[in-house]
């Protein structure tokens, strides 16, 4: 989370700018804002200011924080910016063309690592209006540029090896709104576009075993929008008191969306290819959200594909999705009441290169029809621990104590289809927490769940045909069926229906197996 919002409110920073109103704020306001979200999330803020006239200018820029649990700290240090009173009331924000920047990042173990960046902005005007507590920025930029120019590691073991890193960052024609409300907490609403965005890295290396090592890789986007909303206590986040501060409203939801992306990576060692990769994705979307609720994950691409091929290969390796789809919610703080889960993965319209299919299918015995993975399940639980207590979930795992109960598990939905099979399923259970005799020290399940297959002994025979399948091994998995399975009403299609009964009693179709 801290993470996260120090890349919101660095966003809102650098690049996001605002509409004037009748209200009036000052340079100073500004300031005095934006150095505190930096602070609410942890980062001490040191730089100095000047005015001169209606001409606040801020420069020695430097902003540092210590990582959680002692595992190092980080310091930025670059030039600064002005902040200009205008006499309707708003303040102009003016970026240099060049913003040299440096970093210092020291980790555990005696590692230390230094860069420098030049950050290149072209184009760019932004404006504050509001009242000091509550104000919105608009900005606008043609184009900025993040480039690497130096980067120096010590503390690794880099004996009798060298290395050089490059990487450059583009992107052009942003736009941003932003507002920032001042309070208990701190808040923060901000909407962006980006048009093309471009990346760019070239890693070259050399070591007394590998050889010379050379690594390139790029990724463009058509564009990219991006909107969040953070809420942010004012006295700063305390990871050690995470669950109180969610319930006094700490939070944090973000979206995303991405159009025309595009990937290439490049490995060679000693001049041979080693691995080159290409991934393209039609568009993606991804959203999240973290609050007093319970923390949520939605991804989504379309039209994703990737080609891959290794030296120790003989073949490329050439997938492609029509869609991928990911989502997960759990809860995170402890309730007296049942809360809600659920986890999905959606693959749909998965398909391979012929030249893959070939080297264990030559004559196309199986049916190369795009293949789906689909699984859906939901439930219900209690939690007796804030998960996000970090001393009470040590005291879980040393002490292993029970943290939680699951109380119903729904697989609303399962879809898998692929060589001319499917298989799909629902089905609904509860667990009674206080049997664990019954089933071994599990909570004790009722409810039941019903499958349906088709084409699975095509699948099978085709299988044994190409010699992917032993007899033996087809007939254990016909007899296997045949113990779960009845058959269905059109032809090689198969049902199961299985029930657990809450004393205990599991049956498949109607016959007793426990």
């Amino acid at each position: 989370m801290t993470h996260l919002a120090r890349l919101g409110t660095t966003t809102a920073l650098v690049t996001c700018m605002a509409t004037p109103t009748l209200a009036d704020v000052s340079a100073n306001d500004v300031w005095d804002s934006f150095t505190s979200l930096y602070r609410a999330v942890g980062m001490d803020v040191d730089a100095t200011k000047a005015q001169s006239g209606n001409r606040l200018r801020i420069s020695d820029l430097k902003l540092s924080a210590d990582f959680p649990f002692d595992l190092g700290s980080i310091t930025i240090t670059t030039t600064g910016f002005d902040l200009i009173e205008k006499d309707d009331g708003t303040v102009d924000i003016k970026l240099p063309d060049n913003m040299p920047m440096a970093m210092a990042l020291t980790l555990p173990n005696d590692i230390f690592a230094t860069a420098t960046m030049d950050y290149r902005i072209k184009d760019y005007s932004a404006q504050v209006s509001g009242d000091p507590d509550d104000f919105t920025v608009i900005a606008e930029m043609g184009r900025a540029e993040i480039e690497v120019t130096s980067l120096n590691v010590t503390g690794l073991d880099l004996q009798n090896q060298d290395f050089d890193l490059k990487f450059n960052f583009t992107m052009d024609d942003m736009r941003s709104e932003a507002t920032i409300t001042s309070g208990t907490l701190l808040q923060v609403s901000q909407n962006i576009t980006y048009g093309a965005v471009v990346m760019n890295g070239a890693f070259t290396g050399k070591d007394e075993n590998a050889g010379n090592v050379e690594s390139t890789f790029a990724v463009t986007m058509d564009s990219m929008e991006y909107s969040n909303t953070v809420a942010i206590p004012a006295t700063g986040i305390d990871l050690m008191n995470l669950p109180a501060q969610l319930r006094e409203g700490l939070s944090f939801q973000a979206t995303s969306e991405v159009f025309g992306q595009a990937s290439q990576q490049h490995m060679t060692i000693n001049g041979e290819m080693a691995t080159d990769q290409t991934t393209t994705v039609a568009s993606s979307a991804t959203s999240m959200a973290f609050s007093k609720d319970g923390m949520t994950i939605n991804a989504h691409s379309s039209d994703y594909a990737i080609d891959y091929a290794m030296a120790e290969l003989p073949f490329p390796i050439k997938l492609a999705f029509s869609n991928v789809a990911f989502k997960m919610g759990l809860p995170l703080l402890k309730s007296d009441s049942e809360q809600g889960f659920g986890y999905a993965l959606d693959f749909d319209g998965i398909t391979m290169a012929d030249a893959l299919w070939d080297q264990f299918d030559p004559t196309a015995e199986l049916p190369r029809t795009p293949a789906t993975l689909v699984l859906d399940l939901s439930g219900k639980g209690m939690l007796f621990v804030d998960l996000l207590d970090i001393e009470a979930m040590r005291e879980v795992v040393a002490e292993n104590i029970k943290f939680g109960e699951l109380t119903a598990l729904t697989l609303n939905d399962m879809d898998i289809t692929a060589i001319g099979a499917r298989l799909t399923g629902k089905g609904l259970f509860t667990f009674d927490n206080s049997d664990l005799d019954t089933f071994d020290g599990l909570p004790a399940p009722s409810g039941a769940a019903t499958f349906h297959m088709a084409g699975l002994n095509s699948m099978i025979d085709a299988l044994l045909k190409i010699g992917l399948l032993e007899n033996d091994a087809a007939f254990g998995m016909r007899m296997g069926l045949g113990l779960f399975t009845v058959a269905g009403d059109k032809k090689d299609t198969l049902t199961s229906e299985i029930v657990v009964t809450p004393d205990g009693q599991i049956t498949a179709n109607g016959v007793r197996l426990k």
